[in-house]
């Protein structure tokens, strides 16, 4: 009889020798200089949202959001990288190290847990970043699993569209301003998670058509909008260059007839 797997133990960032952040499976810590993030750091060189660090699936992943001065992990500058237990983090001049074990010099120390951690509670079923899957493969996905739940999107700290399913098909979106767009890029800034939470109670059903049906009017919408964009910018471009310049035209001197002398 093959052995049971074992589950994933919570880890530690400790932060500067001296702080303490609980890291449990299934978890995101944002890092960054804002107060909305998990592990601030407050240092005028480091970015309002830095990087996130996220552990699922067993594997711990450092993710770089683009920063100005850059994500370290035992002095090599990273984009993405997956940090084993026992690796040093590097942000300007900030050390975290993770590990699995509380340090004995900080045992009575306070433990942070994460904000991600506190407001996901046992609904969450999954999350991820939308770099490594499209958000049309995803929302396909979902419809084909025939899935009950609420997708949430967030781009970088900021909540973005919310998309309600009940047996696979979309109820209801809430700030769709911006789905269109996020439904399709081809590719997606590191920044942008999703989380999909079982839910119990949904709102009244807003979206009339089938999944595949508001997909493809949805993608069309935005097809028809970026074909606009293109003939408005081309029209500008050929209006610019035919208009005038300003420069009177060129005056032709011509030479006056001479009359030979006789």
């Amino acid at each position: 009889m093959a052995d049971k797997p074992t589950e994933p133990g919570t880890l530690y960032l400790v932060r500067d020798k001296s702080i303490v952040y609980e890291v449990p499976p299934n978890s995101a810590l944002k890092i960054g200089r804002l107060d909305s993030n998990d592990v601030v750091l407050d240092d005028y060189k480091v970015s309002r949202e830095h990087a996130v660090l996220k552990y699922s699936e067993g594997k711990v992943t450092l993710i770089d959001l683009a920063s100005t001065h850059g994500t370290f992990v035992n002095g090599e500058g990273i984009e993405r990288h997956v940090v084993p237990v026992g690796a040093t983090i590097h942000i300007i001049n900030h050390e975290m190290l993770l590990t699995d074990a509380i340090p004995e010099k900080l045992r009575n120390s306070q433990v942070i847990t994460p904000r991600a951690v506190r407001a996901m509670d046992r609904r969450l079923k999954f999350f991820g970043g939308l770099n490594e899957i499209s958000l049309l493969t995803l929302v396909q996905f979902l419809n084909q699993e025939k899935q009950d739940g609420l997708l949430l999107l967030e781009i970088g700290s900021e909540p973005g569209p919310r998309i309600y399913f009940l047996g696979g098909e979309i109820i209801h979106v809430t700030d769709s301003h911006d789905l269109a767009d996020l439904m399709t890029r081809q590719y997606h800034d590191p920044s942008l998670f999703f989380y999909f939470h079982n839910e119990t109670t949904f709102p009244e059903r807003t979206v009339k058509q089938s999944t595949p049906q508001f997909l493809m009017e949805l993608c069309h919408h935005q097809d028809e909008q970026a074909m606009r964009q293109v003939s408005e910018s081309a029209a500008a471009r050929l209006l610019r260059k035919q208009a005038p310049t300003g420069k009177l035209p060129e005056k032709r001197t011509e030479m006056p007839e001479v009359t030979p002398y006789s």
